[in-house]
């Protein structure tokens, strides 16, 4: 098939599945998935999975954009004050997500390495869904800065330990370490060319923000910076989104003019993210779906309680409103894009049997993403 005609279709589906979903009330990422698996292999088959490959870059595009604009929430101006607080609601609810999905899974007879990293995806939330119920409530100012740092902080985590783990597991798996090379240098070797290829990508964005004279300038400066820094980071099988968030926290941080790359972004953000939920929703094999019926549910549960459970403990330490404390949690649970792109990455580093990570994902983000922004837009609407 050819590649314009795929990616149109993409496109289509994905439009005609975001519509669907509004008109029943459902989230639109929802219907972009759904829209996907119709014209996916598994359904209709309109799409063959050869031509899937050949859309890799719409993957790496979108994720760039994901972990640009995480890390570029990580503004140390705006979040210094709240360092202490949001440390300690994510070092017990980050923690406790890790090891009660994780630990769950593992007793319910997933083998540990798969258990693992989708507990460590479980730690993920989805800022787009959260950025959009804030916008429709924008004046819990307060909250909305503790909610964001938190979901940065959560992401960044996530997207780290995943490079560490799967590096680690790339190694074993694939008996790396015959050229006598110990692992700890491997996985330190792979962060910290993530962290440079970050520092430069975000020290060409300082300087584009600079000069260029209109956001429609920088735009085409920002997607080719993204692509680049994604794009070498995989030729060096080098944690992608790492380097990426990296280049969003210089940037953010280094900068007079923060806001622009978000502002040039703007118009094609929500197209990129569309084809990008579609495309994942074609990977899906429907077929799968009832052998990893218990591990899903398991998944949903325990993240569910221990993002709720985590968060209230860890906000018994802080100086918050008590408000603050009880709904948090509940806040945190959309699951969307990162945990999408994490699942596809771990897809493509064949360390995995197929249809293994991907399946659970994708049952866990429809489940978040209706109930998540339900979730968020009450808590709005309840702290003072």
């Amino acid at each position: 098939m050819n590649i314009a005609v795929a990616v149109g279709i993409i496109f289509l589906a994905g439009a005609a599945g975001g519509k669907l979903a509004r008109l029943t009330k459902l989230p639109s990422v929802t219907g972009n998935l759904i829209g996907g698996i119709v014209v996916g292999p598994s359904v209709l088959g309109i799409l063959p999975q050869d031509v899937l490959y050949d859309l890799t870059p719409i993957n790496d595009l979108a994720l760039g954009i994901i972990a640009l604009s995480i890390g570029a929430e990580l503004q140390w101006k705006r979040v210094k004050r709240l360092v202490g607080d949001v440390s300690k609601i994510f070092l017990t609810e980050g923690l406790i997500t890790l090891f009660v999905v994780f630990g769950s899974l593992y007793l319910v007879g997933l083998p540990f390495s798969q258990a693992l990293i989708l507990g460590i995806i479980s730690v993920a939330t989805a800022p787009g869904a959260i950025m959009a119920c804030i916008k429709e409530n924008p004046s819990k100012e307060g909250f909305n800065k503790v909610l964001l740092s938190v979901v940065a902080v959560d992401n960044l985590f996530a997207i780290s330990l995943f490079g560490i783990a799967v590096s680690l597991l790339q190694a074993t798996i694939g008996n790396l370490e015959a050229n006598g090379t110990p692992l700890w240098i491997m996985v330190s070797r792979d962060i910290t060319f993530s962290l440079i290829i970050g520092l430069i990508a975000g020290a060409f964005l300082v300087i584009t923000a600079k000069w260029a004279k209109k956001d429609g300038h920088i735009l085409v400066s920002v997607l080719g910076g993204i692509l680049v820094t994604v794009g070498v980071a995989n030729m060096l099988d080098i944690p992608a989104l790492l380097a990426a968030i990296i280049a969003g926290i210089i940037y953010t941080n280094f900068t007079r003019r923060p806001q622009r790359i978000s502002r040039s972004l703007f118009p094609i953000e929500d197209t990129v993210l569309l084809a990008f939920f579609t495309l994942a929703g074609t990977k899906l094999d429907v077929a799968v779906l009832p052998v990893v019926g218990l591990i899903g549910v398991v998944y949903i549960v325990a993240r569910f309680l221990s993002k709720v459970i985590g968060t209230r403990i860890g906000s018994t330490f802080t100086t918050f409103p008590v408000s603050w404390k009880v709904n948090l949690g509940r806040a945190l649970t959309p699951h969307g894009g990162v945990a999408i792109g994490l699942s596809v990455l771990a897809e493509q580093k064949d360390i995995f049997p197929p249809d293994t990570i991907m399946p659970v994902i994708l049952a866990a983000v429809v489940f978040f993403e209706f109930v998540g922004p339900i979730l968020v837009n009450k808590v709005l609407c309840t702290v003072e």
